[in-house]
């Protein structure tokens, strides 16, 4: 154990026996180097550590504090699933696995409240770039997508150590677009793709238009199960593979870099491509990105998808794919079911990304969402019963809840009633392995309010409500 670990230890013993109770605030950095005559670099490095692993958290210009006071095994246990191929047409819910509902609630859908949007920022950029390109509007767009997005996309990916080349990238209509192309480039109607387990619940509407079939691998915390996955490998089971590698929707959960080498050794040695659904990387919550399994790819296997509808606005659709070796095919599918991108958002983009603007807001945004994540949990822990696991995510904006003995179709059927959105167990699997769990967004600050739309109200009838229903 090095040193830094055997500090961030002490603590972690501490915190568990909450002689730290929840919401302390820790000794400053150079306060903690020298409480225990350690180096700086030793602090900061037993710091990241505990951010890390959950237990405490990061205040802009307040200090650090203590976050979690759950143990590892207290959260979401995910069950062993059977080995067959499934089609998620005959296990659909009535509504579909993402089922809309007919109102707008904060605590439904997975994205970042407008308020926390660069707004200002982003509508001036947009009006520079349409006075200057007006032109854009009367003309098809390329394919593969505008050279100026491509290029801005790949030096933001550089800054963060993972490098491509923008020749190399393919523009998309949003992710699930990105997700698409690639699915319909890979495989035929009736192939079977492998998927994690839970599983966002927009693939899986998506695969049963498609027409695919799935075999789902268990997941959680310590990551994906390896070697139930390449069994299906070496019986040639699968004709692709779909995973999240970080900050996974619904469960949180971001695979280890060891994992992430080892499923982009595996799509080499077996050459069976996997597509990387890789929509919340950039949400980390402890600064920097994580490397995406892509990074790893020596052969080009991996055909690696992502947009900006969770960074920056959704309402934008616009995504990336970095196909590899499936590059011409990709474009060509391309081509041929949308017709191109909007070159104007496109070239807005650009311009925002070039300006430094993006690069700024996603930095606010990963320690915005650290504190509501921090938020929401204390909340629900506070006020739901003992026994609740909740997810502990390293990054993006959900939380994945699993109370014993709770119904949760039946809840969020209540729910619904009382006009608050919520997403149950059944949304992700086509097996009855969640059925306790449910979904919840934390995108919008949790602050007080007597507005009954508002996270806070929405958050106390949802506890409510798990409280009487059986």
């Amino acid at each position: 154990m090095t040193l830094y670990e055997s500090l961030a230890n002490e603590y972690i013993e501490t915190i568990k026996a909450q002689r730290l109770p929840l919401g302390s605030r820790l000794p400053a950095l150079r306060v903690l180097a020298k409480q225990h005559n350690v180096s700086l670099t030793t602090a900061t490095r037993a710091y990241d550590f505990l951010m890390q692993h959950g237990w405490i958290y990061a205040r802009p210009q307040a200090g650090y504090f203590v976050a979690n006071t759950l143990e590892q095994d207290g959260l979401p246990q995910l069950t062993a699933l059977q080995s067959e191929s499934r089609d998620p047409k005959q296990y659909s819910p009535s509504l579909g696995y993402n089922a809309s509902s007919e109102f707008f609630s904060p605590l439904g859908t997975s994205m970042i409240a407008p308020e926390l949007q660069p707004t200002k920022a982003l509508q001036r950029c947009i009006k520079r770039v349409t006075s200057r390109h007006h032109k854009s509007l009367f003309c098809y767009p390329d394919p593969q997508g505008e050279a100026s997005l491509r290029q801005a996309i790949a030096e933001h990916f550089r800054t963060d150590h993972f490098a491509f080349s923008a020749k190399n990238l393919v523009i998309t209509n949003g992710c699930i677009d990105a997700v698409r192309i690639a699915i319909e480039t890979l495989t035929q109607v009736g192939d079977t793709i492998a998927i994690s387990s839970p599983c966002f619940s927009g693939l899986l509407d998506l695969l049963v238009v498609l027409s695919r079939k799935i075999i789902e691998i268990p997941c959680s915390e310590d990551g994906v199960d390896l070697v139930f996955y390449e069994r299906c490998l070496q019986e040639s089971r699968i004709h692709a593979s779909l995973f999240s590698t970080s900050h996974m929707n619904p469960s949180g959960c971001s695979l280890p870099i060891e994992q992430k080498q080892q499923l982009a050794s595996l799509a080499n040695q077996y050459q069976v491509p996997m597509i990387e659904d890789d929509v919340y990387i950039e949400l980390s919550h402890q600064g920097k990105p994580p490397l995406p399994a892509k990074y790893w790819d020596k052969e080009g296997y991996i055909v690696w998808c992502g947009s900006f509808s969770k960074t920056l606005a959704a309402g934008l659709r616009l995504g990336w794919c970095l196909p590899g070796r499936y590059l011409a095919d990709y474009i060509k599918q391309h081509a041929v079911t949308c017709f191109g991108v909007n070159g104007l958002m496109q070239l807005s983009l650009a311009e925002f990304i070039h300006s430094g603007e993006y690069r700024c807001h996603v930095n606010r945004i990963r320690q915005q969402l650290n504190l509501q994540i921090y938020a929401y949990r204390a909340f629900l822990m506070a006020n739901l019963p003992a026994d609740t696991r909740i997810s502990l995510p390293e990054g993006g904006m959900v939380l994945w809840l699993q109370i014993p003995g709770i119904d949760a179709f039946k809840l969020e059927t209540e729910a619904n009633k009382q006009e608050v959105d919520i997403r149950s167990g059944i949304s992700f699997s086509t097996h009855d392995a969640y059925l306790d769990c449910i979904r919840i967004n934390c995108g919008w600050p949790l602050t007080y309010s007597d507005d009954k739309t508002s996270a806070y109200q929405q958050l106390i009838r949802l506890c409510w409500l798990i409280k009487t229903t059986g």
